[in-house]
């Protein structure tokens, strides 16, 4: 960039000045925006050349405020065009005077206020405003009274009484006579209400002069009626008073009549009303002496029922209260007196029958108390199952008490409950016994085949224990007792056989742990052969295991042969005690079997061997034991089979 001199900085300063004075043209007030345009070109032209990089950038710069400077010009114009248009129509309204309306005015002057507030168009407006504004209200007070003079119009017509409409109809004329620049609407409004009042005013004065001939009318009524009343006889006088009392109130509520008929209707009311008053005056004398001398027997009928209130003679007293009632009841009113005497004679009766009412009532009490007992106790009877109860059921029915008017049809029901009970057990005893015999026919033959039977003489035991028949028990044992032998003995063969196959296959088993004990090829045992015995079987699977080379299935086979050896000694060592003989003659074969039960940890056989020994529980504790070596099994065997010889003999 070249570097300016002071000429240059002049002209570009200058030129600066010429567009800041451009930029702010539109805000300058009114002035002579062409000339002013022309002059500030002229001298922006005349202002001197300047470098390119410099008067591009001013050029541009005066170019838009140029520009901007000539889009102001187009607005101040039009501005003026619309203020004198503003101040033409403002001179209309003002010249329209009383023509123009308030919402023209406030229209124009939100006008003014938008396009030219400074013009004072506004001031010359403001007279016309308030003028039009004070119009305005005028006639809005007057469309206001105007509405609330219909309104109370239509008010006091929808009332039933007349007497305000009448009062109030001159006034409201009054005053909308007195209005002016009234609305139309309202003015309508009013108008009809006026009419509607009018009319009802007129109405309600054809009604009344109505309503003077139907009071007339009324009257002649209400005299021929007080004519009818001072015929009546006597007794009848007393509602003939209440309703003369009525027809005086009706007289005076009916009003005036038409002048014409009031010197007639008047002085037939008023002797009409004396005659029948006279009647009924005395009437009411001759009831008062009435009342005088009834209140004076009632007085007596007091005092007696007071002195026997206290009375404990229920059915006399009663019977006495109840006459003295009915003669309280044919003695006329006593007047005054009335009240007050038949309080003293209601208390009186009261005080008696109320403590007769508390007698019966404990009385009834007991009764009921009983009652419900005998009712418990006849319910229990007809569900009665246990005979042992029936005879405390009779004992405590007949101290239950009596139970009033229902006692004997309570002993009927009770006895009648009993009765069958009893014959309901004496059926009930005679099906259980034949039922009984029938079981124990059933349970003889069941003897025959004892092992299929067992689950059938279960059920043939709980329904002779549910039967409980007592003639029949002795039967029952005795077949029971048959059948518990005949199972014994098929047990007993059972057993036997059991012992029998048990020493074969034992022995069978021994040979061949023999066999491999002493490395002479055993065979491989048949474990269904064993099934049934358990450590046989358990025993003989060690075996297979110990001959295929499992070193823990031989040493478990030895601990079990231990024991097994230990188990058998102590069998026959029990066997032999029982029959006398100890076997070996000396102590050490028990001490040493104890000292290898102790050694296994079998501690509970040395409190079993103190026990008294069952042969058969021993017979078949021989036959579930292990096997031990072919020499000592056979010796175990001899031993066992003659002390069961001897026991069993």
């Amino acid at each position: 960039m070249s570097e300016l001199t002071e000429e240059l900085r002049n002209i570009l300063h200058q030129k600066e000045s010429i567009c800041e004075a451009l930029e702010k043209l539109e805000n300058s007030g009114e002035i002579d925006y062409r000339s002013t345009l022309c002059r500030l070109s002229s001298d922006y032209d005349a202002a001197g050349e300047l470098p390119p990089e410099y008067a591009e950038l001013l050029d541009k710069r005066f170019t838009e405020a140029l520009k901007t400077a000539e889009e102001g010009e187009k607005r101040y114009q039009e501005k003026i065009t619309r203020t004198a248009k503003l101040a033409d129509d403002t001179q209309a309204l003002l010249d329209a005077g009383d023509l123009a309306t308030l919402k023209e005015v406030e229209i124009l002057e939100k006008t003014i206020l938008e396009l030219a507030p400074g013009s004072g168009l506004l001031e010359k407006l403001a007279p016309l405003k308030n003028q039009l504004a004070a119009e305005e209200a005028a006639v809005k007070a007057a469309e206001n009274t105007v509405l609330k003079l219909a309104g109370e119009l239509e008010e006091l017509c929808a009332l039933e009484d007349i007497a305000p409409l009448h009062d109030r109809k001159p006034g409201i004329e009054a005053e909308f006579a007195q209005l002016a620049n009234i609305p139309r609407h309202a003015a309508l409004k009013y108008n009809d209400a006026h009419r509607k009042a009018s009319v009802k005013l007129a109405q309600h004065y054809e009604t009344l002069d109505l309503a003077r001939w139907e009071a007339y009318t009324r009257k002649l009524d209400i005299c021929a009626e007080l004519d009818k009343l001072s015929e009546l006889p006597e007794e009848e006088l007393a509602n003939a008073s209440k309703r003369l009392n009525i027809l005086r109130e009706s007289w005076k509520n009916l009003g005036s009549v038409p002048k014409e008929k009031s010197d007639e209707i008047n002085p037939r009311y008023l002797e009409s009303t004396r005659k029948l008053q006279h009647r009924i005056d005395e009437f009411f004398a001759r009831k008062r002496q009435i009342q005088k001398i009834s209140a004076a027997e009632k007085e007596k009928l007091c005092l007696e029922a007071e002195s026997a209130a206290d009375s404990k003679d229920w059915k006399n007293t009663a019977a006495a209260m109840r006459d003295m009632q009915t003669k309280w009841k044919s003695l006329p009113r006593a007047g005054a007196k009335e009240n007050e005497l038949f309080a003293r004679f209601r208390a009186a009766q009261d005080k008696f029958f109320n403590a007769r009412k508390t007698a019966f009532d404990e009385r009834d009490k007991k009764f009921r108390q009983s009652e419900e007992n005998k009712n418990a106790l006849i319910t229990e009877a007809e569900n009665l199952t246990d005979p042992r109860r029936a005879r405390q059921l009779r004992d405590e029915f007949r101290a239950a008490g009596f139970a009033g008017k229902n006692d004997q049809e309570l002993y009927k029901k009770f006895n009648e409950a009993m009765d069958k009970f009893f014959e309901k057990r004496k059926a009930e005893n005679a099906s259980r016994e034949n039922r009984a015999n029938e079981l124990v026919s059933e349970v003889i033959a069941l003897c025959s085949a004892p092992a299929e039977s067992l689950n059938r003489i279960r059920e043939i035991r709980e329904e002779l224990r549910s039967l409980n028949c007592r003639e029949t028990r002795q039967s029952e044992q005795q077949a029971l007792r048959q059948f518990d032998e005949a199972f014994e003995e098929y047990r007993r063969q059972e057993q036997r056989q059991r012992e029998e196959n048990s020493d074969s296959i034992a022995m069978r088993l021994a040979e061949n742990y023999d066999a491999w004990k002493n490395n002479n090829d055993p065979q491989l045992p048949d474990l269904a052969l064993y099934a049934g015995f358990a450590k046989l079987q358990n025993m003989a699977k060690l075996l297979t295991e110990a001959i295929g080379g499992d070193e823990k299935a031989a040493v478990k086979l030895e601990k079990q042969i231990d024991i097994s050896r230990c188990e058998r000694s102590r069998i026959c060592d029990a066997l032999e005690s029982l029959c006398g003989n100890s076997g070996t003659g000396d102590d050490t074969v028990d001490l040493a079997a104890e000292l290898q039960f102790a050694m296994l940890g079998d501690f509970g056989k040395e409190n079993s061997r103190r026990q008294p020994h069952d042969p058969h529980k021993l017979c078949a504790e021989f036959a579930a034991c292990g096997i031990v070596p072919v020499s000592e099994l056979q010796e175990f065997q001899r031993r066992f089979a003659a002390a069961k010889a001897v026991i069993f003999r």
